[in-house]
């Protein structure tokens, strides 16, 4: 006959063997105590019998499985049988990212870690951007109230200093970081050429000045005479 062993103390099944005879009466089987004759019942995955009450009874065993912390996500296992994930605060569905909380019984989406990290991510492009801002013009001040700077490098450093104002004025629109678009950095080269066409043009605009001064000259000239 086949006995099967249980813990004394949860009723979870331990092992099945087969009973001995009784010696002094050879009809029957020896029994021992936290052992039943009771066949086990058919069981499921993460599922494990237990005696209770003079009858098995399957609860749910997660021994041996990867499971998570709904707090954390981190990995996690049960070791003993008759607990249910969820009655210790796990899973057996990993956390998809960071951006998801435990809610409801399933992982979801934070939209307050969602927006802080999108807002942390922005922010660091921000200070990276302001931070080569600085760079570019950078012992230049002092140079530049002094008027020692070249037409061109004084085009550029104000250029530099519209475009760490610019950056802020991003960050501190009410639409940050949900909708947002960075300035176009300063180009030397537009700049220069830039400098080199306004000098050309305001060169010949005198010289045009001059001319006609000097043929307004010329007529009050010939008109005395």
């Amino acid at each position: 006959m086949l006995i099967h062993q249980y813990d004394n103390a949860t009723g979870q099944y331990i092992s099945s063997n087969l009973a001995d005879p009784d010696p002094k009466n050879l009809d029957r089987w020896l029994v021992p105590a936290f052992s039943t004759d009771i066949a086990l019942p058919e069981r499921a995955r993460n599922e494990w019998p237990f005696f209770v009450d003079g009858a098995w009874a399957l609860k749910p065993d997660y021994r041996g499985q990867m499971l998570y912390r709904t707090a954390d996500g981190t990995a996690a296992e049960l070791l003993m049988p008759g607990i249910a994930p969820a009655d210790a605060g796990l899973t057996t569905t990993p956390r998809p990212s960071d951006q998801y909380v435990w809610s409801d019984g399933g992982w979801a989406l934070d939209p307050v870690i969602v927006a802080a990290q999108k807002r942390a991510a922005a922010m660091q492009e921000f200070e990276a951007l302001l931070a080569l801002a600085r760079a570019a013009n950078a012992g230049k001040a002092d140079a530049y109230a002094a008027g020692l700077l070249s037409p061109a490098q004084a085009a550029l450093f104000k250029a530099w200093a519209n475009y760490q104002l610019d950056l802020v004025r991003v960050i501190d629109s009410a639409d940050f970081p949900n909708d947002f678009a960075w300035p176009a950095k300063p180009d030397p080269d537009a700049i220069a050429a830039q400098v080199e066409a306004d000098a050309r043009a305001k060169a010949e605009a005198e010289a045009q000045e001059n001319a006609a001064q000097q043929a307004a000259s010329n007529d009050t000239t010939t008109a005395a005479e």
